[in-house]
């Protein structure tokens, strides 16, 4: 039976393949500890690199990661051919899937692309107070498809690349100096002289609202039930922002409380005009009247 068997594989052919094969796979095991000692030697050289270059933390990781799979790409391809299989049919298979999971994942190549660009153009960095929109917070991490936001809550955001690029971004930690709005209303019949003295008269003191330039108070609108006042001034630090808007809303209210100045709320003024049929209502409630006395 064995005979019949060794004889069926004709042991030499099969032999003879194997020991003919042998040096390439041996050569691709050659070739695969060489990529291996290239990737570390070409990262460590490119980081020290990028390095002296000054190149911020978030672009020199994403250069690295590309530098590294660049290169698995062109080891595996080398690897592949000297284990004699058939690149050009791989390549082709390779490009089908490709094309069909751009369609499918179209969003997230969207995503990544904007993440570079964000990553390239740096509008901010990690750490930095920004506003997205409608939305203030902290940037916690940028990642390749997202960005983690942080708010004033402690909740933690995660806003796609993609939308991120689309929205108008402001940097306040680039710009740390900035303006603080207070709006309040005063009634018509009151004088805009006393309220802007009264507001103004808030901020004495107050060695964290920079003087130059000066607190001031302008007229904003004329509104349906008031006049709209806005208490403006410098501070150092735009952090800080909210807690001077909070501040200082409640010493403008009970400044102008102070100053007997009123704050009106909303009210509606309804006239009647005197028509025929008005005075023979009128007539009918003071007869009306006049029975049940």
């Amino acid at each position: 039976m064995l005979s019949k068997l060794s004889n069926s594989l004709d042991v030499k052919t099969l032999s003879n393949l194997v020991f003919g094969y042998l040096p390439n796979v041996l050569m691709a095991m050659i070739l695969f500890f060489l990529f291996w000692f290239a990737n570390k030697l070409i990262q460590q050289v490119f980081a020290s690199f990028l390095k002296k270059m000054k190149v911020e933390k978030e672009p020199t990781n994403l250069l690295l990661k590309g530098a590294r799979v660049g290169l698995y790409i062109f080891a595996f391809l080398t690897i592949a051919d000297q284990l004699q299989i058939n690149i050009k049919s791989l390549l082709a298979g390779v490009g089908v899937i490709g094309l069909a999971l751009s369609f499918a994942a179209k969003d997230t190549v969207g995503n990544i692309i904007s993440g570079i660009v964000i990553i390239i153009d740096k509008p901010f960095k990690e750490g930095d107070w920004v506003s997205l929109g409608t939305l203030d917070a902290t940037v916690t991490q940028i990642r390749l498809r997202t960005t983690v936001l942080t708010t004033f809550n402690n909740e933690t955001v995660v806003v796609p690349n993609q939308q991120i690029s689309q929205e108008r971004i402001i940097n306040y930690t680039i710009t740390p100096k900035i303006r603080v709005k207070i709006p309040i209303g005063i009634a018509y019949k009151e004088s805009i002289s006393a309220a802007r003295t009264a507001l103004l008269e808030t901020t004495k003191g107050d060695t964290r609202i920079l003087q130059d330039p000066l607190p001031r108070v302008i007229v904003t609108d004329l509104g349906s039930s008031s006049v709209n006042l806005q208490l403006r001034f410098w501070i150092e630090n735009s952090d800080d922002q909210y807690t001077f808007i909070f501040e200082y809303t409640e010493k403008c209210k009970l400044a102008l409380d102070k100053a007997g100045i009123e704050i009106p709320y909303p009210h509606l003024q309804l006239f009647v005009e005197d028509t025929r049929g008005i005075r023979l209502l009128s007539k009918a409630a003071a007869s009306d009247s006049s029975e049940n006395k």
